[in-house]
This record gives C-alpha cells, structure tokens and sequence, in this order.
C-alpha cells in the first residue's frame, strides 16, 4: 500500500520571517521520512503550478474548474474569478487580506454583485456570487492577461501582482473605479459598524474557457484533501475523491493522493504562530503515525512532496537499514 502525502503553501511568504518560525520547530518523524527516503525530481512551484503539471494541464483554468462545481448550467464563454478581498491601506502600499479569512454572508456578497453588474452593464461583464467567497466574471472575449493566484497575495503589496497583458491599464482603471464603487456602498458602511472588514475590491484571477476544453489527467486512483480547486479537478477528470481525514489512522486501506491542504488556512489568516503550529500538529497526526506504519511493515511506501519548496521524496520499508543518514528538515 502506498500513500502520496502532498504539503501545499509549506513556505512562509516572509523569507525572514519563517527562519524565525521554524527556529526550534521538532519534527523528528517528518525530519527521518526525508532523511532516509530517495530524492525524487522536484522543483519549486507555487501550488497551482504545481497541480497544473500533476493532472497534465499546460495551465490551471481555476475559474472554469470551481464554475462547474458551484454554477455547473453556466453560459459558454470566458471567465475568471473576481474574489472579493480587503486591501489594507499601508504606509506605502496596498496589501491583501483574501475574503475567506473574514465572514461574508451571501446577502453581502449579492449586495455587491449587483452594484458590479450595474456600473459594467455597457461593457458586457457578468458579475455572479454563487458563494459568498467565490465570485466569478464572464467576459465576452479572452481578455489576454497575465493574473497571480490570490495566494501568492496574500499579506504582500499587491502592485507587483496586478494583471499584466496588452490591456492592462484598462482593467487597473476598472479596479480602481470598483474600489471607490465599493467605498461608497452601505454594505461596507455596516459591515464596519460591525467591527468586521469592509470588501474594498476585488481579485482577478484564474481564467480560463468554459466548458473546458482539456479533460484533467486524475494521477492517482483516488485524491483525498479539501482545496476546492483540488476536488473541482478531480471532478472534472472524472476522478474518485474523498474528504482529508483528520488523522493518518483513519486513511482508506488503499492507495492514494493525500493532499494536506491545511497550512493554506493559516497563510490565509496571515496566521505566523498557527502555521508553526500546524507543522507540529502534520507532525504528531500525520508524519509520526506513517513512519510507524512504514517500520512496522503495514504500508509499503510514503512519498512526500512539497511544491514550494521544490522537495520529493519517497520512503519505503527499507529506511530503517539507512540509520547513518542524518535527520533534516524540509527548509
């Protein structure tokens, strides 16, 4: 039996930052899984990126994919997400706060959408909230441009991040005119009254065509994680999906993808303290139980892959014969 474990957003954003966190940080297990396992080909990636090349896309149409899971009758065309977010207001810049790190309720988000497709009207966008954290646009045409997934945004000064193609300029302008559309709507006017984060913009990411035109490649047999993007691919390669367990005990008795999708929560949060936490918590749940598993003979193999990072690795029952190889970590 040979499980997959797969480790999303495994880098802190701050460089300098994340030394700090993973000062001291104890994770013998994981630390001998990487030390006494074979390197496999790996390189570092941001994670769509990665999953892009894993389920063989030249790219990840991340609007098109969730679409047919959260509007699946939708109209044939061009779509990209419009997520809403908070950009706060620094000394010298604009950094992001992704909208599922706050509650939205669905009556905000339908407040906002439709104040969207009133100032858009003319220009042919559609604006739709099917959820109240994923919106989505359709464009009568491919607008040509170049867009950064909204986690690599997460907390940074988005000027480096804004979309990049032949029109630009025009969709920064269109940004800005929905920034001060959303300043001035009552929606924002209570959410604040509330204490709680107003929705000052948008983020356009992920486009692609819908329907897709290119089928996805499912790589394993069955995929277990909860990444919305990681099961609308598997859907949509017709592929066996599964919830994450919460602990390596109550994985199924067969092969399988694993993706541990849960340090994305804490980067979400810009959460420094919780990420470390969660390491040690993938450590105790995760790591230590298939290293016995591994030793005791009752799973044949675990690889590792952390696309951030640029590290694979694969273990098998052998590692306990390669007691000269050092423990480290993945950093």
């Amino acid at each position: 039996m040979h499980y997959h474990l797969v480790i999303p957003h495994g880098i802190w954003p701050d460089v300098d930052l994340q030394s700090q966190i993973t000062a001291n940080l104890q994770l013998p297990a994981l630390a001998t899984l990487i030390a006494r396992g074979q390197r496999l080909p790996g390189k570092k990636q941001q994670w769509h990126a990665w999953l892009s090349e894993r389920f063989g896309l030249r790219s990840l149409p991340v609007a098109p994919l969730t679409l047919g899971v959260d509007l699946p009758g939708a109209e044939p065309g061009y779509w990209l997400r419009a997520d809403p977010v908070h950009l706060h207001v620094g000394r010298d810049q604009l950094s992001l706060q992704d909208g599922r790190s706050f509650d939205i309720t669905q009556a905000d988000a339908d407040a906002l959408i439709s104040s969207l497709n009133g100032l858009f009207k003319d220009d042919g966008y559609e604006f739709f909230a099917p959820t109240p954290q994923r919106w989505y646009l359709r464009l009568p045409l491919d607008p040509q441009l170049r867009c950064t997934p909204i986690d690599a945004v997460i907390g940074r000064n988005i000027d480096p991040f804004l979309p990049k193609g032949p029109d630009a300029l025009q969709w920064h302008r269109a940004l800005n005119e929905i920034q001060m559309l959303f300043y001035t709507n009552p929606v924002n006017d209570q959410r604040e009254a509330r204490g709680e984060p107003s929705i000052n913009s948008i983020w356009l990411w992920g486009g692609g065509d819908w329907p897709l035109p290119r089928k996805p490649v499912v790589p394993e047999q069955w995929v277990l994680g909860d990444d919305p993007v990681l099961q609308a691919l598997v859907k949509a390669g017709q592929g066996k999906t599964a919830a994450l367990p919460a602990h390596a005990s109550e994985l199924p008795r067969h092969d399988a993808m694993v993706v541990l999708d849960v340090l994305g929560d804490e980067l979400i949060a810009n959460d420094p303290h919780g990420w470390r936490t969660t390491w040690q918590k993938l450590e105790s749940d995760w790591f230590a139980p298939l290293l016995e598993q591994l030793r005791e003979g009752r799973l044949d193999s675990v690889a590792l892959s952390f696309p951030e990072i640029g590290l694979a690795v694969e273990a098998n029952r052998s590692l306990r014969w390669r007691f000269w190889r050092r423990p480290r970590l993945p950093w």
